[in-house]
């Protein structure tokens, strides 16, 4: 088998389709890759072996065995032994627990790693999309997530974004829709008992997605339930996931159904994710057909995301996990104790699955974090320093616990007065106000560790800089002079504020707010944007019929790190008043209730006017 030059390609071997799917994966992102049936495989030379994928193959500890063996050191005695270069051997498997195979010795050159598809793949979907993108926690908005469909992935999504899903803000909920008969919610709760306990979940079949998702006023109709007491009022939905069975056919039409009925009795408008398979599915994104698209349906692939390099290969989505494991290792090591001699304390190559996975659990929520304190992480050298105030570690604590009592949950613990690890029976699954000050401190000593965890991966923490924009006065010209305006404005409040991450929040709805928003975002690196919606997105475009003007808007919005929900303009102005720090203001009239401090561009006037000490 010729490799050519460079270094030698992953070799791919197991079952189809998979293990077409990887070799694709691969070289679409440029890796060499090559593909190679079970015989040629086990024929082949193991030293010329680097990087071997195994995709989910049939009898996979056989053949582990098998290439383990062949590739086993000579151990004859007057041999001396050669030093092989090490060889990675990643079994794919379809989910966690990862098949039981015998681990090669200490000496072999073999190193195997395991890897979960469908959890990987979940991990890989929530932190792209992740579960505060249609919210602001720090607005009180309670994250909602809603499933449509129980195929692959749904249970995986379902299972890993109730590990990420507090923010702090009350009970979370999850509603899930799926095909009458389907039993998912009798599977789910089978294998997940405890997952009520942390997050108000309800299954419906699809032909009640309306009454799942109608306003309380609506279902009830004045009348209370079976159990004498109205249901609680559950919130806007946040994000969903269309997982169908059929992705090419009724994937796509119960996507625009579901963002028809979410305008229609939530007014919302969510970003919602459609599951389209193994290639790309019918829905339409932003770099395939902007002017199509209806700005809330993102087709995404959870085998693509799989099997994309940086996720199969680079571990990408590990590396805060790895830092976590390696600061255990220190502090046992500070203690006096060998870090190698505890099951825990393993290197992270020898680790045994469900520790790794307790520190991926505890990484992956690190974003929610950041997003609970209105802070980002950039490149360690744009920081100097980042300390939490008491208020905010109190704050990160509570969820810290929370996020914790739900991974314990999941794996199937519960309360009991004293500890138990046979029967899964554990004394601190109890509210954090509950908890003794000992245990409080875990927590925030947990929290108080985020810079340092950070700064170990290269990594700094920048509070947010929010500047919002309310809509523009009527007079107000745009422009090259307002845009001139705009680069004045965004110089200033970066020298003025170099430690804050500045972030634009507007409603895109006017052609002079998307000039400033572009300008600026063109400009200069690392500024973002809030998109604020305060009614559904199908008004708005139904209100921009120019095609130009559509584009503009909707190839604006796909640059959005955050879309978030509000209920009409009153909202609106409440969300600018309470959560905007400096409001930009377009022309000469300054709107009620804008927060004190405020810059006003007028092009067509006075220029630039800062109402603030400067």
């Amino acid at each position: 088998m010729p490799f050519g030059f460079g270094p030698p390609p992953a070799l791919v071997c197991g079952s189809e389709p998979l293990a077409g799917q990887v070799v694709a994966g691969l070289r679409g992102e440029g890796r060499r890759a090559e593909a190679l049936d079970r015989e040629r495989l086990l024929e082949l030379d193991p030293r010329r072996i680097r990087t071997l994928i195994l995709a989910d193959p049939p009898n996979a500890a056989a053949l582990v065995a098998a290439l383990v063996a062949r590739g086993r050191p000579d151990r004859r005695p007057g041999r001396r032994p050669q030093r092989q270069a090490m060889r990675r051997l990643i079994l794919m498997h379809r989910q966690d627990p990862p098949p039981r195979f015998t681990m090669p010795e200490p000496d072999s050159p073999w190193r195997p790693e395991t890897f979960a598809i469908l959890d990987r793949a979940a991990r890989a979907l929530l932190g792209r999309w992740p579960l505060h993108l249609g919210l602001d926690p720090r607005f009180g908005q309670r994250p909602h997530l809603l499933i449509a469909g129980f195929a692959d992935p749904a249970q995986a999504l379902l299972v890993h974004a109730l590990r990420l899903i507090q923010y702090g803000t009350g009970r979370p909920c999850v509603s899930v829709v799926c095909a009458p008969g389907d039993a998912a919610e009798t599977r789910f709760l089978g294998a997940y008992p405890q997952a009520r306990a942390i997050a108000d979940i309800r299954f419906a079949p699809v032909e009640d997605l309306e009454t799942l998702l109608a306003p309380v006023s609506r279902v009830m109709d004045g009348h209370s339930s079976s159990e004498g007491r109205r249901p609680e009022a559950r919130p806007p939905v946040t994000l969903a996931f269309v997982c169908p069975g059929d992705p090419a056919g009724e994937g796509i039409e119960l996507a625009r159904r579901l963002v028809d009925t979410l305008a229609a009795l939530q007014g919302v408008s969510p970003p919602v994710l459609l599951e389209t398979g193994a290639t790309s599915g019918p829905g339409r994104t932003p770099a395939a057909g902007i002017e199509d698209w209806d700005g809330q349906i993102i087709p995404v692939s959870y085998l693509r995301e799989a099997c994309r390099p940086a996720v199969l290969l680079d571990g990408r989505g590990d590396e805060v996990a790895r830092t976590i494991h390696d600061h255990y290792r220190d502090s046992i090591a500070a203690q006096g104790r060998d870090p190698n001699l505890e099951p825990a304390g393993q290197p992270w190559d020898l680790l045994a699955t469900s520790y790794r996975q307790a520190n991926r659990h505890q990484a992956d929520h690190v974003w929610a974090k950041l997003a609970v304190t209105d802070a980002r992480a950039v490149p360690e050298e744009m920081v100097e320093s980042f300390v939490l105030t008491p208020l905010e570690v109190e704050r990160l604590a509570i969820i810290e616990h929370e996020r914790w009592a739900a991974d314990r949950h999941l794996d199937g613990w519960s309360y009991a007065p004293v500890r138990d690890n046979q029967l899964k029976h554990h004394p601190q699954l109890i509210p954090y106000a509950d908890l003794s000050e000992p245990m409080k401190d875990l927590d925030r000593f947990a929290v108080r560790g985020l810079p340092t965890l950070l700064a170990r991966q290269g990594l700094g923490i920048l509070r947010l800089l929010i500047v919002g924009i309310p809509q523009p006065a009527a007079g107000c010209p745009g422009g090259m002079r307002l845009r001139r305006l705009a680069v004045q404005a965004l110089d200033r409040l970066i020298a003025r504020y170099p430690d804050r991450a500045l972030v634009l929040a507007s409603t895109l709805t006017d052609r002079r707010s998307r000039e400033l928003v572009r300008e600026a975002m063109d400009r200069e690196q690392g500024v973002g944007l809030f998109l604020l919606v305060p009614r559904p997105l199908g008004h708005v475009l139904a209100e921009l019929p120019d095609p130009y003007e559509r584009r503009d808007f909707l190839t604006l919005a796909a640059r959005a790190e955050r879309r978030i929900g509000l209920n009409g303009e009153t909202d609106l102005a409440t969300w600018l008043t309470e959560r905007a720090d400096i409001s930009l203001i377009l022309g000469d009239r300054v709107p009620a209730g804008v927060v004190e401090k405020r810059v006003r561009l007028d092009p067509g006037g006075s220029g630039l006017d800062w109402n603030f000490e400067y």
